[in-house]
């Protein structure tokens, strides 16, 4: 979970994006564009759907080394044949020259060019739908993939990391990876993203769990496809919910697919991503052992099991402290104090021990935000002693994204996730639900 300083932890790193877009006259820019974006002599290959005109433009950014596709683009304007876009702290700038644009871009991590032509974008091999479904008030909106080929299709729904994501980008990508692969796969707004109502602050994770499991209830009520092979994947957060959401109906859940995910208190693994945070700080050892202790102790407080008054009596002598102030801790009226308390003191633990369901495991090598060696134990040894199938495996040198970045001694290049993965993930599962295999529910 997020609380506090370091607020990015558990969503992916996806999208230090460039986004060109261009067009010189209204419609011009509408269109499928094909390029790379090019730094310290690498190319990253990119493709951008665009659409609308000079005063209403839009458009999405898809890159298959970093798994993303169809995520949304942000700002985006143009005078002439000259284009500017933007997108968080980057921004990119070029010319359009009929059906080819060229220009530079500047990003976290330098700048660069890029080259884009416009081309004929392929059909997708499956069809889309939007499906729409409620939990209590709150209305979920996703994007349901669909193959083509007759009869009832195996499924599966992709649940989301913390804080707040759409069905857009990572999650488009695997459900595009599963249709061509003949399963059904619903990506959806978190409740309070994208078009969902609601918020995803509201209630604990059996609400997030609520909300997974009446996208499997969609699901099993379409007549392509198959009730009884209907599963789950998450994500970090994701990963906590699956679970859970899979001993809610446990007779509707067929298998589980979980990446990076902890094994223990949610509060825990707050800690454990702090810990290793501070101990990368350029402040003195001592004051990283303050700032570890003050955070341990404003954990347990917004957990609610020690007063507030220590929190304030302990910050009274320091507030000025360099390392204090790096802390970034939320006032007490931020939102915070009010969702964290009702997620804080869920142990992933006591689902794991009662799933039956066939399971996958994946984590990241180098996951500096989960213990990956002892949450693997933790849940594997659960599942031996019920006597349940799984495969664990470790993508050598990925995060906790399951990227794979430049250290400090290499030398530039793009981060990519890790390969192989999201291709290992869709076998196994097409696997597990081909005839014969254990994924079915019962």
């Amino acid at each position: 979970m997020n609380v506090g300083r370091l607020a990015s932890t558990i969503l992916a790193p996806l999208l230090a994006a460039w986004g060109p877009a261009v067009w010189a006259a209204p419609n011009a820019l509408a269109g499928h564009w094909v390029g790379s974006l090019e730094q310290h002599g690498q190319k990253l290959a990119i493709a951008y759907d665009l659409q609308g005109d000079e005063a209403h433009a839009s458009g999405r950014f898809s890159a298959d080394t970093w798994r993303v596709m169809d995520y949304p683009l942000g700002k985006v304007a143009f005078n002439g044949d000259h284009v500017r876009f933007s997108m968080g702290g980057d921004a990119l700038e070029g010319e359009r020259k009929g059906d080819e644009i060229q220009g530079k871009f500047k990003g976290d991590d330098g700048e660069g060019s890029f080259t884009l032509r416009r081309k004929l974008k392929p059909a997708l091999p499956y069809r889309e739908f939007p499906v729409t479904w409620r939990n209590g008030s709150v209305t979920l909106f996703g994007t349901l993939a669909m193959p083509t080929t007759p009869g009832r299709h195996p499924a599966v729904v992709l649940l989301q990391g913390s804080g707040p994501e759409s069905r857009w980008g990572t999650n488009r990508y695997i459900a595009d990876r599963f249709a061509r692969a003949g399963i059904a796969a619903l990506a959806y707004d978190k409740r309070g993203s994208g078009q969902s109502t609601g918020d995803w602050r509201d209630g604990g994770y059996e609400t997030l769990a609520g909300d997974a499991m009446g996208a499997v209830e969609l699901l099993a009520a379409r007549r392509d496809v198959d009730p009884r092979r209907i599963g789950l994947h998450g994500h970090s957060e994701g990963g906590m919910v699956a679970p859970l959401a899979a001993t809610m109906a446990p007779a509707r859940v067929a298998f589980l697919v979980a990446e990076d995910t902890y094994a223990g208190r949610v509060s825990e693994q707050d800690i454990y991503r702090t810990q290793n945070e501070v101990a990368g700080e350029d402040f003195s050892e001592a004051d990283k052992v303050k700032e570890l202790a003050m955070y341990r102790l404003f954990i347990s407080v917004i957990s609610g099991d020690r007063p507030y008054a220590d929190l304030e009596t302990a910050s009274a002598a320091v507030r000025n402290d360099a390392w204090f102030k790096d802390l970034n801790l939320p006032p007490r009226s931020d939102p915070a104090w009010t969702w964290y308390p009702r997620r804080s003191h869920f142990d992933t633990r006591t689902v794991w021990a009662k799933i039956r369901q066939p399971v996958l495991l994946i984590y990241g090598e180098h996951d500096q935000l989960i213990p990956v060696d002892e949450s693997m134990r933790r849940i594997t040894d659960l599942l031996d002693a019920s006597q349940t199938p799984y495969t664990a495996l470790i993508a050598p040198r990925a995060e906790h994204n399951l990227t794979i970045k430049p250290q400090k001694a290499e030398a530039f290049f793009w981060w990519h996730k890790a390969p192989g993965v999201i291709e290992t993930v869709v076998n196994w599962v097409k696997t597990c639900t081909g005839a014969g295999g254990p994924c079915r529910a019962s």
